[in-house]
């Protein structure tokens, strides 16, 4: 299997026989496993958690087909921990006016000196807007590759929540009048709350003291714990605080 850091020069390899791919799908992310690759030449990895915004950020990539194959755009980082709307996603991106086009998907976002600190997943496309692209911090892409490499897929928890926020309860005019949290709307069956007291109508509000006012903020507090993992919840029943210790079970993506 490659190094890490070989990962982003195979992406961009066009003609290459016997390969093997897995992917995660949010967001895709693929390792390829290639006869001979420690003889690839490489790109170093950098550390996406040090980045501040103003910083230059390189994009390289394949806008619009091989015929423009190898583009490069300079550009800054122009904010961190982004969420998009109407995306399912479980990462926090990073937003840079580099120029971003369809075909750039995959591609290295990298520092000045060359080092990739992310890979070029989306940017806005909309009458007026211009410089919104973004990537998938290259830190998270290391994780997911680790687990891709070992496991051939990307273990995450699990609670077997169908829940509604403020927001989606906004979106599909649904009244709401409680004060934060996430409202049980259903329970999966055989799940791991379905062996706790959490039923439908409780309103989850932490886990192990991380605030869930919002299902983005809970998949992001999920994102630091792996199945078989103890968590407490803080939950509301009947306008009462309440807590349930549940082990999170595995998420098998159906």
């Amino acid at each position: 299997i490659l190094a890490l850091s070989s990962l982003l020069h195979i992406l961009h390899i066009t003609a290459v026989s016997r390969f093997q791919l897995h992917s995660f799908f949010s967001p895709l992310l693929p390792v390829v496993k290639i006869p001979g690759s420690d003889k690839l030449p490489v790109a170093e990895f950098g550390n996406s958690d040090s980045l501040q915004p103003g910083e230059t950020a390189v994009a390289i990539g394949n806008p619009l087909g091989l015929e423009f194959r190898g583009t490069v755009t300079v550009g800054v980082i122009s904010a961190l921990n982004r969420t998009l709307d109407d995306v399912e996603q479980q990462i926090k991106l990073i937003q840079t006016d580099a120029a971003i086009n369809p075909g750039n998907s995959g591609g290295a976002l990298c520092t000045a000196d060359g080092k990739v600190i992310g890979i070029n997943s989306a940017k806005i496309a909309k009458a007026g807007v211009e410089g919104m692209g973004f990537a998938i911090p290259i830190n998270q892409v290391k994780a997911i590759v680790s687990q891709l490499i070992s496991n051939g897929h990307v273990t995450r928890p699990y609670l077997g929540l169908y829940g509604i926020d403020k927001t989606l309860a906004a979106r599909n005019g649904i009244s709401w009048d409680h004060n934060g949290g996430i409202y049980v709307y259903k329970i999966a069956d055989g799940s791991p709350l379905d062996g706790s007291d959490i039923v439908r109508g409780d309103y989850i509000m932490q886990i192990n003291g991380k605030v869930t006012n919002s299902l983005s903020e809970l998949r992001n507090v999920m994102m630091n714990y792996k199945p078989g993992d103890k968590v407490t919840i803080t939950y509301e029943h009947s306008g009462h605080t309440r807590t349930a210790v549940v082990v999170l079970g595995e998420d098998d993506g159906k």
